[in-house]
């Protein structure tokens, strides 16, 4: 089985664009809305192979998996193609392509590189939104933060020591 991370991009960017307006639809019938200090890419890979963006409007939010609490609340972005890893054949081997085009074995250590794949994937997209101006018109407080993370801490951007370089909205 081979999965072509590239082609799940422009998913995961049609996604960022329904979760805005829907957030925005939402905020504007509350008036005055909360800023968002932070807006999560979650995921989960090998189970239910599902993505999630959150947008926390906390007083002082940090990358502390908050996201995982509105799992369920929020719509997601089901991966219905990538393989449930209990569900695989005996013998099967999987290989996925990175975003610049790499075929990679996942076979060994599984969870760790395929979640580096995916989650590089979803930084892209996030950055590639924001580039594009996708949240521009967000309420958000002046440091509104992007990160990406794996529901079982296998993949996280970007490091903590790192916030505020690169993932600023």
């Amino acid at each position: 089985m081979i999965v072509d991370i590239r082609k799940d991009i422009p998913d995961f960017l049609a996604y960022i664009r329904r979760r805005v307006k829907a957030h925005r639809t939402a905020a504007k019938k509350l008036g005055k809305p909360k800023p968002i200090g932070r807006i999560d890419f979650g995921f989960e890979f090998g189970q239910g192979n599902e993505l999630w963006l959150v947008f926390d409007t906390r007083p002082k939010p940090e990358p502390d998996g908050f996201w995982t609490s509105q799992v369920g609340k929020v719509p997601a972005l089901k991966r219905p193609h990538w393989p449930i890893w209990h569900e695989l054949p005996d013998g099967e081997i999987v290989e996925f392509i990175d975003r610049n085009g790499k075929t990679v074995n996942v076979m060994k250590n599984p969870d760790k590189k395929i979640c580096k794949i995916v989650g590089e994937a979803m930084k892209s997209a996030l950055l590639a939104a924001r580039e594009a101006g996708e949240f521009r018109d967000l309420t958000t407080s002046p440091r509104c933060e992007l990160g990406v993370e794996n529901m079982e801490g296998y993949f996280g951007w970007p490091r903590y020591e790192d916030r505020g370089k690169e993932n600023l909205v």
